[in-house]
């Protein structure tokens, strides 16, 4: 699992448990107040990891195989976290700043309703669960994206080495056809100068049969002139 989801869920529990102590804190005592003080250091320190891995990620992003949305993902649910620890810190501090302010309004929801007022931390709760599951939520949503990120990176790549292949066959398919045209030059070529062959042959042919008969007739004539002088 990536470790930026496990803080964030840690940092997210802890929000819960703080926000459900700061709502049924009905009665500020130095034990609450010291209570408060540890578990909100906790929470900073858990937010400042987080901020850490955040900024060490942003620094060197192929190192953990994230892209550009992602870290601004990252960055949004980091002010998210900001806003909602800022928020308890603000309420807690009102409530330690106006403790009467606290108990009027405890006693005006007695007097509403004892029942109402028991189910208000719960309420609370509730809100926060809720709160909780959304954030489930959208972690699964974002999962999601990121998997449908991976299989669109992977058809993309896939895609790019298809157009490759596809170019280098049709650039192999030029050279065949080149080579085709270069077969069937040479070919001419050779037809050409078989043909001289033969016609030269046929010269030669030619010459050395009249030479012959010429020899003949020569020796033809020498043969009756010596036949008539005898």
């Amino acid at each position: 699992m990536d470790p930026f989801k496990e803080v964030e869920e840690d940092c997210w529990s802890q929000i819960h448990s703080l926000d459900t102590f700061v709502k049924r804190s009905f009665h500020i005592t130095d034990e609450a107040k010291l209570d408060f003080h540890n578990n909100y250091e906790e929470l900073t320190e858990t937010l400042e990891d987080l901020k850490q891995a955040v900024q060490i990620s942003e620094s060197n992003p192929s190192q953990f195989n994230l892209s550009s949305s992602e870290i601004v993902s990252r960055k949004q649910i980091l002010s998210q976290l900001q806003l909602k620890i800022a928020g308890l810190k603000n309420e807690w501090d009102e409530r330690v700043k106006y403790p009467q302010r606290q108990r009027e309004i405890t006693t005006m929801s007695n007097r509403i309703s004892q029942d109402e007022d028991r189910e208000g931390p719960s309420s609370d709760s509730r809100r926060i669960d809720r709160e909780f599951n959304q954030f489930q939520e959208q972690e699964a949503i974002q999962n999601q994206d990121l998997q449908l990120d991976s299989i669109h990176e992977t058809m993309r790549n896939l895609n790019q080495q298809a157009q490759m292949m596809g170019g280098e066959l049709e650039e192999q398919g030029f050279m065949l056809d080149e080579l085709d045209q270069d077969m069937d030059t040479v070919g001419s070529k050779l037809q050409r100068g078989l043909k001289r062959v033969n016609y030269v042959i046929e010269k030669n042919r030619d010459t050395a049969s009249n030479c012959c008969i010429g020899v003949l007739v020569v020796v033809l004539v020498i043969l009756l002139v010596l036949l008539i002088v005898a």
